[in-house]
């Protein structure tokens, strides 16, 4: 019984940083697409604008980056409970 419990909370780790490590990706994406939109629309107005390197987050990168630090949170949360069972 032991024994399944810990393939459980192994198996339970490995689905959050995947799913962590799939949203970091989606963060990165969504912000990219957001920055290079933004330098094609201002080339296209003038030929040089200067635009924020933060621009790029909106919500969906925000959304994304939140479900990332949740996932990793509840993996060092699940490692510290099998810690402090004797």
């Amino acid at each position: 019984m032991k024994v399944l419990n810990i393939i459980k909370s192994y198996f339970l780790q490995l689905i959050l940083s995947i799913v962590a490590y799939l949203s970091w990706i989606q963060t990165i994406e969504i912000a990219n697409q957001r920055y290079i939109g933004k330098i094609i629309r201002n080339r296209s107005e003038q030929d040089i604008v200067a635009t924020d390197v933060t621009s790029g987050l909106e919500g969906g990168a925000l959304a994304m980056g939140l479900i990332c630090c949740v996932c990793i949170v509840m993996v060092v949360w699940i490692e510290n409970s099998k810690k402090s069972k004797p």
